[in-house]
C-alpha cells in the first residue's frame, strides 16, 4: 500500500545480525531481513479485538454492517487505515478509552479501490493508547464465491432458495467487513448476525445469546456468538441458510456436526467419522489439545476451492464432504477423507499457529498435505495412501518444479495479491513432499516432539519458516536448517545420475553427479545443489540409513548379493522419499526392469521409476523407443498405485503423439496401447461388479482400468455392456444409479458419446436436469465434450458459459471438450479467444484459480511452438495479471512437449520394426 501521509510509518531497513550474537538475536534479524519489500498496512494503530454486527438481505443480495474495532494506537496520528473492497461506507468514529473521552467523527474517508483501503481522517490526532473505531457500512452479497457471498440450491420440495456464506482466504474479508486482513494482524472475534428466524446461522464459535429483534421494518433473530481465540482475519467464517445436520462426540470431548443441505443429514455421517476420530489423533500428535468447544463442517453449494479451514467452522464442496453410502465410489471415499484430514491438520497448522506473511503459505498447505496422508492412513490404512504419495502428491510437484517457471517453496512475496498465484502444487505438493523427507531423515520420534515444542512455543502466534527448522534441530540434534533450505529456499530440485555402477563380489560401486533437473532438458541457467538424502537399497540391504549427497559429485559403495550377482539391483530412492529424479545406466535399468516382473520391488518404487523414465525421455535424457520398452515391462500390474502412474504415462505419451505425430506413428502408439490395457485388464480381472473380497484399492483399480479401456481398448463386448448400463442409468438416473456406480460412470458415459452421436448426447444432457447432487452433475460435465460431432462440441461450449452452469463447475465442461481429441482442443482453443470477453466478466472478481482452470483447459495439451507463439501474443493483447504465473507455465509446458516430439519422430518410433517387438515384448 503506498501510504498517503508521511505521519504513516514507512518500511525500514534492517540490519543483518552480527556474527556472534544470540540464536533469538539471529532469527528476529532474519525475521527482519525478510519482512522488506512488503507491502502492509502503517502500523501506528493496530487491532486487539472486533465487534462485528451483519444484518444480510438474502432477497436483495446486500448487507448492512457495523464493526468496532478494539485498538491500540502506537503512536500519535489523525489517520486510521483499513483494508476494505466493495464496501459503501457510511459513517466512522473513534473513542479514546481514556476516561471522559468523546467519539470523533471522521472528516474524511478516502477509498483506494486499486489497494483495497480505506482511510478514516479524523480531526486531532488520536491519543497514544487504547480505543475504538466504529464504522457503519453496507456491502454485496456478490455471487463470485469470494468474501460475504451468496449460492443458490434447492429445498426439499424442489424450489429455488439463497444462502450466504463466506471464503476470506486469502484477501477476501475485507469484502465483508474493514479490518486490518494480514495474517499476522491476529485479533479475537466476536461476531452477531440478525437474520430470518426461519434461517440457520453460526460462525466460529458457539452462540453466546440469541433474541429476536425488530429492524428494518422486518421480525429477525439476532444471534451473538462467543469471541474467538486470538485469530487472522481470513479464519473469520458465517454460514446463513436451510441445513440439516448430524453430530458426534470426539473421545476427547469436543461437539462435531456436518451440516447438509435440507434431506441429505446420513451424507454427512462419513465425513463425520472421519473428524471425529481425526481431531483426536492430531490432539495426541501434535500435544496441544483442539481449542474450541465445537467443530462444524459445512456443505456449500457453490464453493471455488474444495474446502477452506475457517477455526471451528470449515466449508467445503459439496462433493469434498458428502457421501452416498449406496453409491460412493472408493475414490469419492477417499478424497473426502484426505479433504476433511487436511482441513482439520489446518486447525493448529495455519490456525493455532499462523504464517507471519504470505511468503510462509507452505507452512500452512505444505503441512496439511502431509498430515491429509498420516491421518488418513492411521484411519484407513487400507486405503495406502503412502503407497498412492509417489504417482499422486510427489508427482504433481515434479512436474511443475521441473519448469523454470515454477517457483521455491518459500517464495517472496511483496504485494499480499501475489499469494494467489502460489496456492499451487510447490505450496501444497512439494511442501509435503520435503516434509516426508524431513520425516524420514529425522525419524518419527525426533519429528514429532519438534512439532509439539513448536506447537506449544507459538500456539495464538504467528511463525516464520526458519522457527519450525529450530524446533527440529533442538529435537533431532541435526542441522536441520543446513540440509532443508536446499529445499525451500531454492526452486526445482535434483537429477541425481548415475554415472557408472560396477558390480563386483558382495560390493556395488555408484559413481554419482547431481544437477538441476529441467523438463525441457535444456542445460540448467546455473548450477544448483541440494542436500540430498539417498535412500539406497539393494536385495541384500533393505533398510539402511540415509546417505547424504550435498556436493556436486560422490562415490558410493553398498552391499550386494554375491550369490546372484546377475539379478542384483540398486535402488537409489527406495520408498522415493526424496523429491528427485533418478536417471540409472542402461544396465541398472535392465536389472531393475526384471525385478519389477519378479515382483521385488514395492508399489511407490515401481510408480516411480516409470515416472521418472517418463519424466526423462520427455527431457531428452533417455530414448524414447527405451521408455516404451521399459514401460512394456509393467503390462499385467495388478496394483492400482503403480496403475496410477502407468496411466499418466500412457495417456501424456498419447496426447503428445496425437499433436503432431506422423498418422502412421500414432496409430501404431494405439495399438500397443491397446494390447497393454486389454492385457492389463484381463491379467486384473477386475469385472463389472464389486466382489466381497475386494480391497479398497481393488475398487480403485477397477475404476482406473475402466477408463483406460474405456479410452484405448472398448472392444465390442465391453462397449456391449457399456452401452447396456448407460441405457440403464439414463432411464432413471436416481432410481438405477447402482447400474452405473460412481467408480466408472465418467469412463462409460465417454465410451458411449465418444462412439455416438446426437441422441447420446441428448440423453446425457437431459439426465442432467434430472441430477440433484454436485457430484453426480459432475460426472455429466467430465463427459459431455466427449461426443465427436464438432456442432455438439460448440454447442456444449455454449451451455457451459450460458449461465445454467455455477461458475464452481462450468470449466469441467471446457475440459471435456479440449480433452476429446486434437479437434476438440482446437475447438476449445477457438472458443476461448471468441468469448474472452464474457469468460472474463463471468470470473474477473472470483478466485483467479477459476480463471486458471479455464486457460489449462484452453491451451493444455499442445505440443506446437507455432502455437505457444499464438498463445503467448494472446495474452500479450489480453492480459490477465493474476494469472501470469499459470500463463507463464503452460507456455513453458507446450515449448517442452514442441521439443520431446521433435525428438520421439526421430527414434525407433518411426520404425514399423519396432512396434512389432514391442508387441512381442507383451505376449
Amino acid at each position: 500500500i503506498k501510504p498517503s501521509r508521511s505521519k504513516q510509518r514507512q518500511p525500514q531497513r534492517h540490519r543483518s545480525a552480527p556474527r556472534g550474537t544470540s540464536a533469538l538475536f539471529r532469527r528476529r534479524a532474519m525475521a527482519a531481513d525478510k519482512a522488506q519489500g512488503r507491502v502492509l498496512l502503517p502500523d501506528a494503530v493496530l487491532p486487539y479485538r472486533y465487534s462485528i454486527r451483519l444484518v444480510p438481505d438474502l432477497e436483495r443480495f446486500v448487507f448492512d454492517g457495523e464493526v468496532k474495532v478494539e485498538v491500540e494506537v502506537h503512536e500519535a496520528t489523525s489517520e486510521v487505515t483499513m483494508h476494505a473492497k466493495e464496501l459503501q461506507f457510511l459513517s466512522a468514529s473513534f473513542q479514546s478509552a481514556e476516561a471522559g473521552a468523546e467519539a470523533a467523527g471522521a472528516v474524511e474517508i478516502n477509498q483506494r479501490c486499486k489497494d483495497t483501503t480505506v482511510t478514516f481522517v479524523f480531526p486531532e490526532v488520536l491519543p497514544v493508547g487504547k480505543g475504538v473505531v466504529t464504522v457503519k457500512y453496507v456491502g454485496v452479497l456478490n455471487n463470485q464465491m469470494a468474501g460475504f457471498y451468496r449460492s443458490s440450491y434447492k429445498d426439499i420440495h424442489g424450489n429455488t432458495k439463497t444462502m450466504a456464506s463466506t471464503q476470506f482466504e486469502s484477501l477476501d474479508a475485507r469484502r465483508c467487513f474493514p479490518c486490518w486482513d494480514e495474517p499476522g494482524r491476529k485479533a479475537v472475534f466476536g461476531m452477531t448476525l440478525v437474520v430470518d428466524p426461519a434461517l440457520t446461522a453460526f460462525s466460529n464459535m458457539p452462540e453466546s445469546s440469541m433474541q429476536f429483534v425488530k429492524e428494518g421494518g422486518k421480525h429477525l433473530r439476532e444471534i451473538c456468538f462467543m469471541d474467538s481465540p486470538k485469530m487472522s482475519t481470513y479464519l473469520v467464517a458465517i454460514v446463513i441458510g436451510e441445513f440439516d445436520f448430524v453430530q458426534s462426540r470426539t473421545e476427547h470431548g469436543v461437539l462435531v456436526r456436518v451440516y447438509t443441505p435440507p434431506g441429505r443429514a446420513e451424507a454427512g455421517t462419513f465425513a463425520l467419522n472421519v473428524a471425529t476420530k481425526s481431531l483426536d489423533i492430531y490432539d495426541d500428535f501434535f500435544g496441544v489439545p483442539y481449542p474450541l468447544p465445537k467443530l462444524d463442517m459445512v456443505a456449500i453449494p457453490e464453493f471455488a476451492m474444495g474446502a477452506m479451514e475457517n477455526w471451528g467452522l470449515v466449508t467445503y464442496r459439496e462433493v469434498d464432504l458428502l457421501i452416498d453410502a449406496k453409491t460412493a465410489s472408493g475414490q469419492q471415499k477417499q478424497r473426502v477423507c484426505i479433504v476433511v484430514t487436511h482441513e482439520l491438520a489446518h486447525q493448529w497448522f495455519g490456525n493455532l499457529v499462523t504464517m507471519a506473511w504470505w511468503d510462509d503459505l507452505w507452512l500452512n498447505e505444505g503441512f496439511a498435505s502431509w498430515c491429509e496422508n498420516y491421518a488418513a492412513n492411521e484411519i484407513y490404512p487400507e486405503y495406502k495412501l503412502w503407497d498412492q504419495f509417489a504417482s499422486d502428491t510427489l508427482a504433481a510437484a515434479l512436474r511443475l518444479d521441473s519448469l523454470k517457471t515454477s517457483h521455491p517453496i518459500q517464495v517472496p512475496i511483496a504485494h499480499a495479491e501475489e499469494v494467489e498465484e502460489v496456492f499451487d502444487a510447490i505450496s501444497y505438493c512439494k511442501g509435503a513432499s520435503v516434509i516426508r523427507m524431513a520425516h524420514a531423515v529425522l525419524g518419527h520420534e525426533a519429528f514429532q516432539r519438534g512439532l509439539q515444542a513448536y506447537m506449544k512455543q507459538h500456539q495464538y502466534s504467528n511463525t516464520e519458516t526458519f522457527h519450525l527448522w529450530g524446533a527440529w534441530a533442538d529435537s533431532s540434534k541435526k542441522p536441520v536448517k543446513e540440509m532443508m533450505s536446499s529445499w525451500t529456499e531454492q526452486m526445482g530440485f535434483p537429477l541425481v545420475e548415475v554415472k557408472a555402477c560396477t558390480f563386483s563380489g558382495a560390493t556395488a560401486k555408484l559413481t554419482l553427479e547431481q544437477s538441476w533437473f529441467l523438463a525441457s532438458g535444456e542445460s540448467p541457467p546455473e548450477a544448483k545443489l541440494w542436500s540430498t538424502p539417498l535412500f539406497i537399497r539393494t536385495s541384500a540391504q533393505a533398510d539402511k540409513p540415509p546417505t547424504m549427497m550435498s556436493s556436486a559429485t560422490m562415490d558410493v559403495e553398498v552391499p550386494i548379493s554375491s550369490a546372484d550377482a546377475s539379478n542384483e539391483f540398486v535402488l537409489v530412492n527406495e520408498g522415493v522419499r526424496t523429491p528427485m529424479r533418478v536417471a540409472y545406466t542402461a544396465d541398472m535399468r535392465a536389472r531393475l526392469s526384471r525385478a519389477i516382473k519378479a515382483g521385488k520391488l514395492g508399489e511407490s518404487d515401481r510408480s516411480a521409476l516409470v515416472m521418472d523414465a517418463y519424466a526423462l525421455a520427455k527431457a531428452g535424457k533417455l530414448a524414447v523407443d527405451d521408455l516404451l520398452r521399459f514401460l512394456s515391462s509393467y503390462c499385467g500390474e495388478k496394483e492400482y498405485t503403480v496403475w496410477d502412474a502407468v496411466s499418466q504415462v500412457l495417456v501424456g505419451l498419447e496426447k503428445l503423439l496425437m499433436g503432431g505425430a506422423p498418422v502412421e506413428m500414432f496409430a501404431r502408439f494405439r495399438a500397443f496401447a491397446e494390447d497393454f490395457v486389454w492385457r492389463s485388464w484381463e491379467a486384473a480381472d477386475p469385472g463389472w461388479e464389486p466382489r466381497p473380497t475386494d480391497r479398497h484399492t481393488d475398487s480403485l483399480l477397477r475404476g482406473l482400468l475402466m477408463k483406460m479401456v474405456s479410452r484405448f481398448a472398448a472392444g465390442p463386448s465391453w462397449l456391449a455392456e457399456a452401452r447396456r448400463r448407460f441405457e440403464r442409468y439414463i432411464a432413471d438416473p436416481e432410481a438405477n444409479a447402482e447400474e452405473l456406480p460412481d467408480e466408472y460412470r465418467v469412463p462409460v458415459f465417454q465410451a458411449v458419446l465418444s462412439r455416438g452421436g446426437a441422441k447420446e448426447h441428448a440423453q446425457l444432457k437431459s439426465a442432467f436436469t434430472k441430477l440433484t447432487k454436485n457430484i453426480d452433475q459432475k460426472h455429466v460435465f467430465l463427459a459431455i465434450g466427449t461426443t465427436p460431432e464438432e456442432a455438439l462440441k460448440k454447442e456444449t461450449l455454449r451451455w457451459a458459459v450460458s449461465g445454467e452452469i455455477k461458475i464452481q463447475d462450468f470449466f469441467y465442461i471446457m475440459g471435456s471438450v479440449s480433452g476429446s481429441s486434437r479437434a476438440g482442443l482446437d475447438l476449445m482453443w477457438s472458443f476461448f479467444k471468441s468469448e474472452f470477453t464474457h469468460i472474463h466478466n463471468m470470473v474477473k472478481t472470483a478466485s483467479p484459480s477459476i480463471m486458471d482452470a479455464v486457460i489449462s483447459s484452453s491451451t493444455a495439451g499442445y505440443c506446437s511452438t507455432a502455437l505457444a507463439d499464438e498463445i503467448e501474443a494472446f495474452f500479450e493483447a489480453h492480459p490477465l495479471p493474476t494469472n501470469k504465473r499459470k500463463i507463464s507455465q503452460v507456455l513453458e509446458e507446450i515449448r517442452t512437449n514442441a521439443k520431446f516430439l521433435a525428438r520421439a519422430v526421430e527414434t525407433d518410433l518411426a520404425k514399423e520394426q519396432f512396434w512389432t517387438d514391442l508387441g512381442a515384448s507383451l505376449r
